[in-house]
């Protein structure tokens, strides 16, 4: 999954507490959480696809997946619609390099280079982000890690380099939710952003 599995696997388990019934997009193994597995490489599932669940659950969780989605509402809408009254949903994106690149990005596309994963047209779109997470200390750390490859700006470097930023203001007539942070300077400067939502009724 990543370099620094050492570091965000133990920040998923303190912070990822599934309940009931869980589905787990854009998972393909058990190893972290157990739950019904969705996957593109299972084929049962596509992030971009109009897909839908067999059923609805006590919890979904989706993380180092929702980068690829194009339309991050519509997202958020088939999970919100794939949960039961009061279920939990947990969604993460990051900022930063990925280890498969020569040159750092905070986002996605920089000088003509669109990041990939799992083949060279699966591009990734996506971020969250609303202007109040700059006074939390783990952004303020990663926008410092940042200045060494040239940023002074976050906020200006995703809206240059994020094709789709997702504000979660938008869905918070859905969900009661709250945003955790981490961030991580080596060996690449990196910010993950866990979405943790309950479902309103």
């Amino acid at each position: 999954m990543g370099v620094n599995n050492n570091i965000v696997i133990p920040f998923y388990k303190s912070h990822i507490r599934p309940v009931g019934n869980v589905a787990l997009l854009g998972s393909s193994d058990n190893s972290m959480f157990d739950g019904e597995l969705y996957d593109l490489s299972l084929g049962n599932w596509e992030i971009n696809s109009e897909w839908e669940l067999p059923r609805k659950y006590d919890t979904i969780i989706c993380t180092r997946c929702a980068y690829f989605a194009k339309d991050i509402n519509q997202f958020m809408r088939r999970c919100y619609e794939h949960l039961e009254d009061g279920g939990r949903l947990y969604v993460d994106w990051g900022l930063g390099d990925h280890w498969r690149f020569k040159d750092f990005k905070v986002g996605w596309v920089k000088d003509g280079v669109t990041e990939y994963a799992y083949g060279d047209t699966n591009y990734l779109w996506s971020t969250i982000w609303d202007d109040n997470f700059m006074v939390n200390e783990k952004v303020k750390e990663f926008e410092e890690n940042i200045k060494k490859f040239g940023y002074v700006d976050l906020r200006q470097a995703i809206i240059n380099e994020v094709p789709v930023i997702f504000d979660p203001n938008i869905v918070s007539n859905m969900f009661d939710y709250e945003i955790e942070f981490l961030s991580i300077s080596k060996p690449y400067a990196q910010l993950y952003m866990l979405f943790s939502g309950c479902k309103r009724g």
